[in-house]
């Protein structure tokens, strides 16, 4: 693999590069509809871009491989400013306030240091510009990533006019003591600019619902099933439907590779023919499941409650989901995301199996209980049918 260098964008060559390498990924990838997509020039680029430090990824030989892009809100308004409350991280905001969008990868990349250089390389120009706090918004699969550099939760889930339900996420970018606890790989260069208090206390002080949450990932396993336990009152392992036949010990380190999300009452968690992106299970709660026929008619088919897993054909079969997933009211779930499954596969190939295994079992089950329903819906509509011809 060739070495990989980050840089900023200077030249109009560069931006160029970002906008096709855009377009590449968001269209001809993942076939998303973008307002600013130029299907002539096949180019992405947006109004945020004029006041954008845009960042590139590229190969020696040249090739742009990963982009990403950081405002400073003192050069102009972020985007959706209100859907995130900046406002409420005063007198930090809004000049020493920044957000970061457009992070992506090459698909042949993802599993290189690329990402994570980006992401540094922006941590070291907000830092250099005096910028303390940033923004993003995530989808579920990639919120593991971004706790394990410092971001963290602070408001419940966002309705995002481009991408629907999306998770609103900040980075104390000066607060040393929690890139500590979380042993963040971003201490070693946090270490080199000032660090402060006074941001984590005005944290802990307007969100003190979020201020003493954990990730999952930086907890050991022993802790996680005594988390569940404390608010579930049942061990994990006799009411997860994913954890059947596990040991506690086993049981324990797969909940470590976990994420947790809560969910209001109509989130949508994921949409229909959308691309997979992790395995999920309601740990509280209960969601929907929603078909949409090409008549346009949409059809509830099931309602998930706890301990039940959604998303696993996805998982399994690496196919685009088959159906809209809506919570029905304030749900936590779990998810185990493609990039912590590869590393049980590697770390432990017989709990992979065991947990596949699983899977392949709740499929079944699932498909059964699919053809009992055709078989009766049909012996229904024959006896209808029977009992017309007999008028």
């Amino acid at each position: 693999m060739s070495h990989i260098k980050v840089h900023l964008a200077t030249t109009e060559e560069d931006r160029n590069k970002i906008y096709h390498l855009r377009y590449d990924i968001y269209v001809q990838e993942m076939n998303r509809v973008q307002e600013y997509a130029d299907h002539s020039t096949k180019m992405i680029k947006e109004p945020f871009d004029e006041t954008g430090h845009l960042f590139l990824a590229e190969t020696e030989e040249g090739e742009i491989i990963g982009t990403v892009r950081i405002n400073f809100r003192k050069d102009g308004s972020l985007e959706c400013e209100e859907l995130y409350e900046m406002e409420l991280f005063r007198p930090f905001y809004p000049d020493k306030v920044s957000m970061s969008t457009k992070l992506m990868v090459k698909r042949e990349y993802r599993h290189t240091a690329a990402a994570s250089m980006l992401c540094m390389k922006i941590y070291e120009h907000a830092r250099e510009n005096g910028i303390v706090i940033d923004f993003i918004d995530t989808n579920p699969h990639l919120v593991r990533l971004y706790n394990q550099v410092g971001y963290r939760m602070y408001k419940k889930n966002i309705h995002h006019p481009e991408y629907g339900i999306v998770i609103p996420m900040v980075f104390l970018l000066d607060d040393n003591e929690y890139l500590k606890q979380i042993h963040s790989p971003f201490l070693r260069l946090a270490k080199r600019f000032p660090a402060g208090t006074e941001l984590a206390h005005l944290f802990e002080t307007k969100f003190p619902d979020y201020k003493d949450i954990r990730p999952l990932f930086s907890m050991e396993g022993d802790d996680v099933w005594q988390n569940i336990v404390h608010d579930m009152m049942l061990p994990p392992s006799q009411f997860l439907s994913f954890l059947r036949g596990f040991t506690e010990e086993e049981s324990k380190k797969l909940l470590s590779m976990l994420d947790l999300i809560d969910y209001e009452d109509g989130d949508i968690v994921f949409h229909q023919n959308q691309e997979s992106q992790g395995l999920f299970c309601v740990l509280d709660g209960s969601v929907e499941v929603v078909v949409n026929r090409e008549d346009g008619v949409r059809s509830t088919i099931s309602i998930l409650n706890q301990g039940e897993i959604f998303g696993e054909l996805g998982f399994v079969a690496k196919s685009n989901r088959n159906a809209d997933i809506i919570v029905r009211d304030h749900a936590k779930l779990l998810i185990l995301t493609p990039n912590e499954f590869q590393k049980l596969e590697i770390q432990s190939p017989t709990l992979a199996i065991k947990l596949l295994t699983n899977l392949f079992v709740i499929l079944a089950q699932r498909f059964n209980e699919m053809s009992r329903r055709m078989l009766e819906f049909r012996r229904l509509y024959e006896m209808g049918g029977a009992s017309r011809r007999g008028e």
